[in-house]
């Protein structure tokens, strides 16, 4: 059965030079700014094979998961086009493995055109969990939100990099429960669309507000995803009793709440597998968590879903129409913890 066991192959990158400092000890002799040039030119690799992932169907498949050796600083900084090519490279590390689609993880997925450029120069589908994330987020904010017995309706949700893939899923998902949505990005003619689009399938309060401290000060439930390669907002900031949700990677938001102010701080887009996994090395996770990025390539291959599924900024709503179902019918489930 393990040479007909169905592949994926998912793309990484280092968050942080420590990461590889713990992975590979001898390399503490580079010194850091020698390393990071290093990495730079360094060719993408394939760093374990990922087992253990069962269906409570019964299906089982395996992956591969690939590294591009960059740090989200590089991902943002150096050109464009060079860190598409690295990203290529490991897809095709991935197809030649056996790998019947690939997911591209963290900053992966924000290069190239949201990932477009990437599908179009390989032979195999590419998706960016994007769908899978946006509906985690989704259903831990329903979820604490029930279990505070706050009322949605009644609630201002404020959201930071809603104009990106995850942002504005979550933007056009919740227009029709919230009272109110402040939309905050880099790129004001992008909300200007987004404040539209959103008016025209929901009656409520929409606000376009440049500066997030202010967001997030106001709003009784805050979802943060950005391509930030640092923290941006502080756990003090936020209004009392807000319920607040990190999807970036790295976090976006640091610092602690006075205890008294009953801030509630998920870190979203995490799901719980059925069955531990294997990852092969340390990331940084229980073997039981995978983020879901990864947990989307995963249940599109457990479902023989072999297609983009995931690209770009404009996806459709309809893609999170089937996401619970393939999440229940796999026995996967999100991750309501901030730990």
């Amino acid at each position: 059965m393990g040479g007909k066991m169905e592949k994926f192959g998912f793309i990484a990158h280092l968050l942080k030079i420590e990461n590889l400092y713990k992975q590979y000890g001898i390399l503490k002799i580079i010194p850091e700014k020698i390393l990071v040039w290093l990495l730079k030119w360094a060719p993408s690799f394939k760093i374990s094979k990922i087992t253990g992932i069962k269906s409570i169907t019964g299906k089982e498949i395996e992956g591969y998961l690939i590294l591009c050796p960059l740090l989200p600083q590089q991902m943002l900084s150096l050109d464009d086009k060079f860190v598409v090519r690295k990203v290529i490279q490991a897809g095709k590390i991935a197809e030649k493995a056996g790998a019947k689609i690939i997911g591209l993880g963290a900053y992966t997925s924000v290069v190239g055109d949201k990932g477009f450029l990437v599908a179009n120069n390989l032979k195999i589908p590419v998706t960016s969990g994007s769908s899978f994330t946006a509906w985690a987020v989704l259903e831990a904010i329903n979820r604490a939100a029930k279990n505070k017995d706050v009322d949605l309706s009644k609630s201002a949700v404020a959201i930071i990099g809603a104009s990106g893939s995850i942002g504005s899923l979550c933007v056009r998902k919740l227009a029709s429960q919230v009272k109110k949505i402040i939309i905050t990005a880099r790129h004001l003619e992008k909300l200007e669309k987004l404040k539209e689009v959103i008016l025209k399938i929901a009656s409520l309060e929409v606000q376009i507000e440049g500066n997030a401290h202010k967001a997030v000060a106001e709003a009784d439930l805050v979802i943060t995803t950005t391509s930030a390669p640092e923290s941006l907002l502080d756990l003090q900031e936020f209004k009392s009793g807000a319920i607040v949700c990190d999807v970036s990677v790295p976090q976006n938001v640091g610092g602690k709440a006075e205890p008294e102010r009953k801030v509630t701080l998920i870190k979203g887009g995490l799901f719980k597998a059925p069955v531990e996994v294997e990852f092969g090395i340390d990331v940084g996770l229980p073997k039981n968590i995978v983020y879901a990025c990864m947990a989307e390539t995963m249940i599109l291959t457990l479902e023989g879903k072999y297609i983009s599924y995931s690209l770009g900024d404009n996806i459709a709503l309809e893609q999170l129409d089937g996401i619970g179902e393939m999440v229940q019918k796999h026995g996967f489930d999100i991750v309501l913890s901030s730990d």
